[in-house]
């Protein structure tokens, strides 16, 4: 790619597999009081064009982003014009909340309990688990978009595969295919757990 000119023609393939699409969230956004974006490092780039499409629908959108530290906060202000607000937290403290995204964003739903939201999530397994938990615990609806090795990202080779409810071999969904994007009540949090049936 480096030795490209203008002009010059190049194939893709795309696009792959099932992102955030607005035929999946958008009913379930108009039946909150708020989205809530919550990204994890180099995943508020997957969050970026949802967040767009909710605010030409007007509706209200927070987003909560963390990072190790302040130079893995970056994006912030693509946001800017689609979010009321953005909750940022680092774990060394370098900028905003010190420690880990998911902190702010369980205070945050605690204070409202009256409140419904749709949460939409992107980053590392472990902020993409302890915010399922979240919004299982509020009882909120959650999209998250997983991340996971691929060797082929068409489905074939079988090396992204997740485990999620179901049994045999529905017990297992391809990242690259059916996903990224997964409903969180769908996905097996325990990755220490196989299935038996």
């Amino acid at each position: 790619m480096a030795e490209l000119k203008p002009g010059d023609q190049v194939g893709m393939l795309a696009p792959l597999g099932h992102g955030f699409f607005q035929e999946e969230y958008l009913d379930r956004a108009r039946q909150s009081d708020e989205v809530l974006h919550v990204a994890g490092g180099i995943g508020i780039a997957a969050l970026l064009l949802p967040a767009r499409e909710l605010a030409r629908a007007g509706i209200r959108q927070r987003l909560f982003f963390g990072g190790r530290a302040k130079w893995d906060l970056v994006g912030v202000q693509d946001f800017k014009p689609y979010v009321s607000a953005a909750v940022l937290a680092t774990e060394d403290g370098s900028r905003g909340h010190t420690g880990y995204v998911t902190q702010p964003l369980a205070e945050y739903l605690a204070r409202r309990p009256d409140k419904k939201f749709l949460l939409m999530v992107c980053g590392p397994w472990a902020m993409l688990r302890a915010s399922a938990e979240l919004a299982r615990r509020y009882g909120h609806p959650c999209l998250v978009s997983m991340e996971n090795r691929m060797g082929c990202a068409l489905g074939v080779c079988l090396g992204c595969c997740i485990r999620v409810v179901g049994t045999g071999h529905g017990a297992y969904q391809r990242v690259c295919t059916e996903g990224p994007v997964f409903w969180a009540e769908k996905v097996v949090w325990d990755e220490e757990e196989l299935p038996m049936t």
